[in-house]
């Protein structure tokens, strides 16, 4: 009988051994260039194809089994989280049927899945520092998925770990003082309640903060397999500056509300150099 590994490679074309598992041309593209990652870990088979198609459609396309009384979960991308160095402090793990762990290195080359005393911060938080210094256009979304996939596009995108569920340390606020922000919700309640909480947390760091209410898809992902990224970026430009709205909620912010701390450091700077308008 087949083991999990050796059923999947057999249904795959242009199998290639590389290091720690295998390359092949993804079933659910024209593939000329091998996309298709598939290594175990810890005996749960992990398939990624780089060009974006899904794991739900890997799976229909080679004819698996995908219900939980058929299969055991099997694990299909993990997300690094580190530190601005670049050590990794843990990781997020999806799997199929859809659900989600946490973990971290227990220091000996094995994993401990929890996160005791471990602060959440950005995904791929190297490349937020860049896009903040450089004054690029970043995406704040739900998860590491559709961060990976506005890369794919070209786009510089974030999340926190958890998703719609997570609270902001407050230390992270300051980093997007002058930051380009476009926060893009899920296309549910949740979502739309994270990207309030998210946009008024931020409000007065920003240089430009927006919130895009997709017209299609559940969410980014699901949005930009049937439209173009200039789609988006059209939606996005036409969008009007976030302006908060309701009662505030979040003590920790509180002193930071109905204060542009962006603009007010901008004014400063023009006053030491003597260039204020408004002396």
């Amino acid at each position: 009988m087949l083991s999990g590994l050796e059923l999947v490679l057999s249904k795959l074309d242009g199998v290639r051994p590389i290091a720690g598992g295998y390359r092949a041309r993804c079933p659910c593209h024209d593939d000329r260039v091998q996309s298709l990652s598939i290594r175990e870990d810890n005996g749960k088979l992990l398939r990624y194809c780089h060009a974006g198609c899904s794991f739900e459609k890997i799976i229909r396309a080679l004819d698996l089994p995908s219900s939980p009384t058929s299969s055991p979960p099997v694990i299909t991308a993990t997300y690094d989280y580190t530190d601005a160095e670049g050590k990794l402090l843990y990781q997020v793990v999806r799997y199929h049927p859809k659900n989600f762990k946490q973990r971290r290195p227990d220091d000996k080359g094995g994993w401990l899945w929890e996160l005791k005393g471990i602060t959440p911060t950005l995904y791929r938080l190297q490349e937020v520092i860049d896009a903040i210094k450089e004054r690029k256009l970043l995406f704040i979304v739900e998860g590491e998925k559709d961060v990976e996939n506005l890369r794919l596009q070209g786009q510089m995108a974030t999340t926190i770990s958890g998703g719609a569920s997570t609270k902001w340390p407050p230390r992270l606020i300051p980093m997007f003082q002058g930051a380009k922000i476009v926060v893009i919700p899920d296309n549910d309640e949740p979502g739309r309640k994270y990207a309030q909480y998210v946009a008024n947390s931020f409000y007065g760091w920003c240089s430009s903060l927006k919130v895009v209410a997709l017209p299609t898809g559940k969410d980014v992902s699901d949005y930009l397999e049937t439209q173009t990224i200039d789609n988006l970026l059209n939606i996005v430009y036409n969008t009007a500056e976030y302006i908060p709205g309701g009662a505030v909620t979040r003590e920790e912010f509180e002193s930071w509300r109905g204060v542009n701390q962006y603009l007010l450091r901008q004014l400063f700077r023009q006053k030491a150099r003597g260039k204020s308008k408004y002396d």
